[in-house]
């Protein structure tokens, strides 16, 4: 099922959890309609991220809303707190499938990075230029760390979540390393 035709759907949190009451008992128009605005979330949720270039293409967001979906049919009656459930499944399906695109995204990246130095004046390419030598100098858990932030624009949320570590750790890892490739340019 295709959902670029569908219109903003307006509801409240109230509205969301008495569907999910009801669901969880039994209500099976309850539940078609919870599935509605469920689908609705996920796909406007993966729809921003392609807004955001972090998914080039529609039916890579279809995908993903399908799986969101699939995931809450199969768990909503174990499912406690609907709204943190979703959030948090929504982020791991999307870090899951950027995980393994990660490898077509580089090559758009690179794409990308080629069409903008062209547009460049000859100082901005020097510039440029040595600040990528010096971001191959760095860790490369430093280097991921800047590529997430700057060129995969993810917050420090989701970079902790994808280092495995605190948001804490990771904005001082970040503002270490922003002070270490100034001190080398």
């Amino acid at each position: 099922m295709k959902y670029g035709h569908l219109n903003y759907v307006n509801f409240t949190r109230n509205e969301l959890e008495e569907l999910f009451v009801n669901s969880k008992n039994g209500d099976n128009q309850a539940f078609e309609a919870l599935s509605g605005y469920v689908r609705h979330i996920s796909f406007s949720y993966f729809q921003s991220k392609q807004r955001s270039g972090k998914i080039s293409n529609t039916e890579d967001v279809d995908d993903l809303t399908n799986n969101v979906y699939l995931s809450f049919a199969e768990q909503y009656h174990k499912i406690d707190n609907l709204e943190f459930w979703l959030r948090r499944v929504l982020f791991l399906n999307f870090i899951n499938w950027y995980k393994k695109n990660k490898g077509n995204r580089l090559i758009e990246l690179d794409k990308a990075n080629y069409i903008q130095n062209n547009g460049l004046s000859s100082e901005d390419k020097i510039d440029a230029g040595k600040i990528l030598s010096c971001l191959d100098t760095l860790s490369e858990e430093k280097q991921k760390l800047i590529r997430m932030r700057f060129w995969e624009d993810l917050k420090f949320s989701e970079i902790a979540e994808y280092l495995n570590k605190s948001e804490d750790a990771v904005k001082k890892m970040f503002y270490r390393t922003i002070e270490e490739l100034k001190g080398m340019i």
